[in-house]
């Protein structure tokens, strides 16, 4: 019985030409399809999206590697760099600051910093959008060559592909009159037609062989997807652990203490006491942001090092794939351009994301918050809106103005704020509002609200606040702030900033 059952499933591949044709069919629709959907379908840009906490790696299935996207913010003029290789990029790249500098540093300093990434990572962006990795006409030719050898294997019809079978007119007789036997017919025709058997067995060899040789059309590009999806993995794991690293325990030394100055210092309108205060508090804060950076710098580093080591095994990976001619060469490259964007975008975090403690010297008052599930866009986290027109600063806990602020919550639901009040809006709303946004942001141009950047010192002089063009706010060139909002006051600072699903007020006594 097993006997006949295994001569059956044979039988059931090749037992007509419908079904050798249909084999045949499928086989080349299959090919056609995986180099369509691993090679042409990955040719349409696809932007890498900076859209949430989860660090973005490339996956298994991008063949072309999306183009990471820079982080870097520049409100200014600035001249791109001329060079035209990543190497060459690369090593324009400003070194990671040293701990000290990462923990205390004026805004010159960052500023310098960040306009050479912002250089550089303005002449990716050029240079990708430049090269269009894989032409239609490359793809093309790819596709042809990729056919092929299918075809070679193959052949141009049924009658070839039964001959590469060993399934010969004869014994295609015998099967279509063993399909018609009743099991007992069949069990005694196998007994007594040993012959038939031998022709049966060697067609399953014939099979087999043609399996094995079919498998290898497209095995480079398989092992490459699988090797890359690794590879993916442990980048991105490696990613995780450092962005999770924890800086508690270092937090702990000092939170309490700053905590209780801080505390001080806000109930006080004393112009000495809050001098002092701050200068007792600074040298705190000061000795945690040594002690964090050292161990930030170090965690940065490693991230460094695993992205430029992941960009050398994925070209290793892909070249060894084009070699076989398993996928065109056209798609080497972009990978060491997404590097130096990779390590720019960590670079800039030296100075923007060291972290900070829970204490601030600065008293902060919620303005609104979202209901529970929604957080505010990551855009709107950071980025200048302007000067008291959507946020009320002159004293008032609220919000003015129309200019709407995106939220997403649960299940890929929108919202938006608008003068304070929260409402969910359509997909069809959301993109007439980016559209009104677009059409704003054009007839406006350089008549758009300018943040008031520069130096802001307080009334005694020994303390400084700067308003960086990278956006940021520096109090006495340690702690940072990203203002929506931002308003000076002869005595205090005001500004508003967005964190996860808050909107909130920040004040610093000058």
């Amino acid at each position: 019985m097993k006997k006949i059952l295994l001569i059956l499933v044979a039988l059931v591949a090749f037992s007509s030409g419908v079904q050798a044709q249909g084999f045949l069919k499928g086989l080349k629709d299959k090919a056609k399809q995986k180099i369509t959907n691993k090679i042409v379908g990955k040719h349409s840009e696809e932007v890498s999206s900076e859209s949430d906490d989860t660090p973005v790696v490339p996956q298994a299935t991008d063949v072309i590697p999306r183009r990471r996207t820079s982080t870097v913010v520049w409100d200014g003029i600035y001249t791109p760099s001329k060079a035209s290789t990543a190497s060459a990029l690369m090593a324009e790249l400003p070194p990671l600051p040293a701990a000290e500098k990462m923990a205390r540093s004026t805004m010159d300093e960052r500023d310098v910093y960040n306009m050479k990434i912002a250089a550089v990572t303005a002449r990716v962006t050029e240079l990708q959008y430049a090269d269009e990795s894989c032409s239609d006409a490359e793809l093309e030719a790819f596709r042809q060559r990729y056919e092929k050898r299918i075809h070679d294997l193959i052949g141009d019809d049924e009658n070839a592909l039964k001959q590469k079978m060993g399934v010969t007119s004869s014994l295609e007789a015998k099967i279509k009159q063993f399909e018609k036997m009743s099991e007992q017919e069949q069990t005694a025709y196998i007994q007594n037609h040993p012959e038939f058997i031998q022709e049966m067995q060697n067609m399953a060899v014939k099979a087999q062989a043609f399996g094995e040789e079919a498998s290898k059309i497209g095995e480079g590009a398989r092992t490459m997807e699988t090797e890359l999806g690794q590879l993916s993995k442990r980048l991105l794991d490696r990613e995780m652990a450092e962005l999770n690293h924890n800086y508690d325990a270092i937090g702990a030394k000092y939170q309490t203490k700053l905590q209780t100055i801080y505390k001080q210092i806000f109930a006080t309108n004393d112009q000495t006491k809050v001098d002092a205060l701050y200068d007792e508090a600074d040298k705190l804060l000061y000795d945690y942001r040594l002690e964090a950076a050292r161990e930030y710098r170090a965690s940065l580093q490693r991230r460094i090092a695993n992205s430029k080591q992941y960009a050398s095994e994925y070209n290793r990976i892909v070249n060894k794939a084009v070699a076989t001619g398993d996928v065109p060469k056209c798609i080497v490259g972009r990978s060491d351009l997404n590097t130096v964007t990779f390590v720019a975008n960590v670079l800039e975090e030296a100075y923007a994301n060291l972290p900070e403690l829970e204490a601030s010297p600065v008293e902060e008052t919620t303005l609104y918050e979202l209901p529970a599930g929604y957080t505010f866009a990551t855009w709107e986290n950071r980025g200048y809106i302007e000067t008291g027109g959507s946020f009320s600063l002159s004293g008032a806990n609220g919000i003015s103005g129309s200019f709407p602020l995106l939220a997403s919550g649960p299940e890929g639901a929108v919202a938006v704020v608008e003068n304070g009040k929260f409402r969910k809006i359509s997909q069809n709303e959301l993109d007439k509002l980016n559209r009104q946004a677009n059409d704003r942001n054009y007839r406006k141009g350089n008549n758009l609200p300018k943040p008031p950047y520069g130096t802001y010192k307080s009334r005694s002089g020994k303390r400084t606040v700067e308003y960086s063009k990278s956006g940021t706010l520096i109090i006495n060139s340690m702690t940072t702030y990203c203002p929506v909002a931002f308003k000076a006051q002869t005595d205090r600072l005001d500004w508003v900033i967005i964190e996860g699903a808050k909107i909130v007020k920040c004040t610093y006594k000058l």
